[in-house]
């Protein structure tokens, strides 16, 4: 669910968000939902993993084989 809200940000800000929502083909709105999702996942563990249980689960199998090599090495399969 989507709620509408009202943002200030910084006159440099707008520009470079529209920019790069355009450049991504997202609207503004979604992109800096994104935005701020990335960032608070960034030191946040609980955060990322509510956003990895979200994922498909051909999405998961990669994570999850992509975690097998950072722990095992290279070699894994």
């Amino acid at each position: 669910m989507r709620t509408k809200t009202s943002l200030t940000l910084d006159e440099d800000s707008i520009p470079l968000a529209r920019s790069r929502a355009e450049a991504e083909g997202l609207d503004v709105g979604r992109w800096l939902d994104r935005a701020i999702r990335h960032e608070a996942a960034r030191g946040d563990v609980d955060v990322i993993a509510e956003w990895q249980a979200s994922l498909p689960s051909e999405d998961q199998a990669v994570l999850a084989a992509l975690d097998a090599i950072d722990l095992h090495g290279v070699d894994a399969e």
